[in-house]
């Protein structure tokens, strides 16, 4: 009779450990890590475009359009100087689901700053950048320093919930080469879970969209595809920026929505078909 009471005892104590144990572990997000970035978030043959030194009136539209045409999303590393004077072109960027990166205020370079003078210049983009796009809540999760001037700005983006997002293809379209020259680079340099670097502000950026024009359908003539960079830190909810889905409002073709974490591109007219189910009338351009 004794052994069977300390039997039962027993089992009741473990029965209440395995009780406790789920609540008790259960991983929670952390922020940023202050670490650098330089892959995209996912494996295989996929590739991360970034573009810098925006929004500009002359060249961004146009890249827009190639990008939506060819359904790939980008990230876009914006001067809170250029968003603050063109915030439609922010609205466009975010209306098309494509990530915001804060690329500093006006192009300094970082690396001798105080990390007050940092979090002062980091802050006041991403108020201009939310400003821009009417959304004090956008998610902005990259931070990129001009030059690659870190300094103290990879763990003051951090405390700003960023990551730094660096790059491990430099096609130099800022030395002035031609489209040729630019395609040669970027042919050479690509290689799995890569994150590009090019521009589409701070200058002359025609080269810059002829060779996006022929590389991007190489790239994806070749089986490659296009991601978003990595980030440090969490595990963290989707953050899309696309508008969210609503039935019955009306889109048409090349109208980008968010939906279940995941943009979706309309490939005609439509009303009520749901992106998550009608794969005829929506493409599936990815996770947040």
């Amino acid at each position: 009779m004794r052994l069977r009471t300390r039997a039962l005892a027993l089992l009741l104590v473990l029965a209440a450990v395995g009780t406790a144990t789920p609540a008790a572990a259960g991983p929670t997000a952390s922020g940023p890590t202050g670490d650098i970035v330089y892959a995209t978030r996912g494996a295989g043959r996929v590739l991360a475009l970034t573009f810098d030194d925006g929004p500009s009136p002359d060249w961004t539209p146009q890249v827009l359009d190639l990008l939506r045409q060819r359904r790939v999303r980008a990230t876009f590393c914006l001067l809170g100087s250029q968003a603050q004077a063109h915030p439609d072109l922010v609205r466009r960027i975010v209306a098309d689901g494509h990530a915001v990166c804060n690329h500093t205020w006006k192009h300094d370079y970082l690396a001798d700053w105080t990390p007050e003078a940092v979090r002062a210049d980091l802050s006041a983009t991403n108020a201009a950048i939310r400003a821009a796009a009417g959304n004090p809540d956008l998610p902005i999760r990259y931070f990129r320093a001009p030059y690659a001037g870190w300094g103290a700005s990879p763990q003051v983006a951090a405390g700003l919930g960023m990551s730094a997002l660096a790059w491990t293809m430099d096609p130099q379209d800022w030395d002035g080469s031609g489209a040729d020259a630019l395609i040669g680079r970027l042919r050479a340099q690509a290689y799995p879970t890569a994150v590009a670097l090019s521009h589409d502000g701070g200058g002359w950026r025609r080269p810059t969209l002829d060779a996006y024009t022929v590389m991007i359908p190489e790239w994806q003539g070749g089986g490659w595809g296009f991601d978003l960079p990595a980030v440090t830190g969490g595990p963290y909810p989707p953050a899309c920026t696309a508008p969210a889905w609503r039935a019955h409002d009306t889109h048409v073709g090349g109208d980008r929505v968010s939906r279940g974490g995941r943009v979706y591109q309309a490939n005609w007219w439509t009303t009520l078909e749901d992106p998550r189910t009608a794969w005829w009338v929506w493409s599936d351009l990815g996770a947040c």
